[in-house]
């Protein structure tokens, strides 16, 4: 991010390049509520009362997740780019952290379609889109979108695509920015010439949307070499970037789906990781478990919301009870518990059986030291040594 190089900025101790940026996970969780309660809204107006708003700007959650998942990588693979099995090794992180999750929420969608067809909204029973949906490959949904069958999947299908660029980067020990950047503003570029009957992988990939990625992974080497913001232009530029994202600005927004809005978009969410990690001095030491927690159970936490938040709603119907904005906070504060005892009783457990057996086998370096971002990443939420623990 260019700004990180004006001279307001602060150095950090060296320290800096080994701490646990335990911000970035509440971050996560934030981006995940955002898109929660978004989502909640939808399926009230769906099934319940379709005269009420919905707060659009919460899908910029995604876009918050995004230049996370960026920066997160760069943080996180430091010695990948000179190990001699370090691509290898990243690919298989990426599968188990992300593959027995997504496979298990995707299988419980299509056991209901099987039971109960008419419970799940904008779906079809398709083998081939089914297989295409559990392999992140493109493809279109019912309603002609670009979807999966778990329609919420359709941002892992560009974490993957991020991540195998980002993996062959490895095998070729090529600087993973260096390689990636040419790629993703090829595909952001190549977004302003669009046609309908291109081949859909290059319809779901050629988005200026990639961009965020990039981002997410410029903060990070910024980062890496003790660059900072001060503590007071943080703050600014940290509610500045969450006004953007989330304030329903109206007019002041350029036009939805052009190329300047979604650079602005990038640009807020970037100020808001840059902003949020600047302060890790101040704010990480203070931070509640509750969060941190919720942030380490963020991922299950979004695979899930979309099965069981419309019960809510559905049950409302039922019941005659037209109480659109009761329905939108229960079905959050539902999806907030089916999140976190999927996360403690599915993906935890399904992680560390999948990295023993991977260990085991010669995938995975047995002992080998996680690096402070992916410690957070698989829920290790310690703190560095001599903070004060809340």
């Amino acid at each position: 991010m260019i700004a990180l190089a004006a001279p307001s900025l602060s150095r950090l101790p060296t320290t800096t390049k080994t701490r646990q940026y335990i911000t970035v996970q509440v971050l996560r969780f934030l981006a995940a509520l955002a898109v929660v309660v978004l989502h909640s809204g939808f399926y009230t107006a769906e099934r319940l009362d379709n005269t009420i708003s919905i707060w659009l700007t919460g899908a910029n959650g995604v876009r918050l997740f995004f230049v996370i998942s960026g920066f997160v990588m760069i943080m996180a693979s430091n010695d990948a780019v000179t190990a001699p099995r370090g691509w290898s090794v990243f690919a298989v992180k990426r599968i188990i952290r992300i593959v027995p999750m997504y496979w298990a929420a995707t299988g419980f969608k299509l056991a209901t379609m099987l039971a109960a067809p008419g419970a799940v909204l904008h779906a079809r029973l398709d083998w081939l889109y089914v297989v295409k949906s559990l392999f992140f490959l493109p493809a279109f949904n019912v309603d002609g979108e670009i979807h999966p069958l778990l329609g919420v999947g359709w941002t892992l299908t560009f974490e993957m695509f991020f991540y195998t660029l980002f993996t062959i980067a490895l095998l070729f020990r090529a600087n993973p920015i260096r390689f990636l950047a040419p790629i993703l503003i090829a595909l952001a570029m190549l977004s302003m010439f669009r046609a309908p009957d291109w081949p859909v992988v290059l319809l779901c990939w050629a988005d200026p949307i990639v961009l965020d990625f990039l981002a997410g992974m410029m903060l990070a080497r910024c980062c890496q070499a003790n660059q900072t913001l001060s503590p007071m232009l943080a703050a600014v530029v940290a509610t500045a970037g969450c006004a953007y994202l989330f304030l329903p600005l109206g007019g002041l927004r350029p036009p939805y789906g052009s190329m300047a809005a979604s650079l602005l978009t990038t640009a807020a969410a970037t100020a808001v990781l840059a902003g949020v990690v600047s302060l890790e001095p101040l704010l990480g030491p203070r931070l509640p478990r509750a969060p941190l927690f919720m942030g380490a159970a963020s991922y299950a936490l979004y695979l899930i919301h979309p099965l069981v938040a419309p019960i809510v709603p559905v049950l409302f119907h039922r019941l005659g009870f037209i109480w659109p904005h009761l329905s939108i906070l229960l079905s959050v504060c539902l999806a907030l518990i089916a999140g976190a005892l999927c996360h403690l009783l599915i993906e935890k457990p399904a992680t560390r059986v999948l990295t023993g057996w991977a260990t085991r086998h010669g995938l995975l370096n047995r002992g080998a030291p996680l690096p402070p971002l992916a410690k957070i990443e698989h829920g290790v939420m310690r703190r560095d040594a001599g903070e004060r623990r809340s």
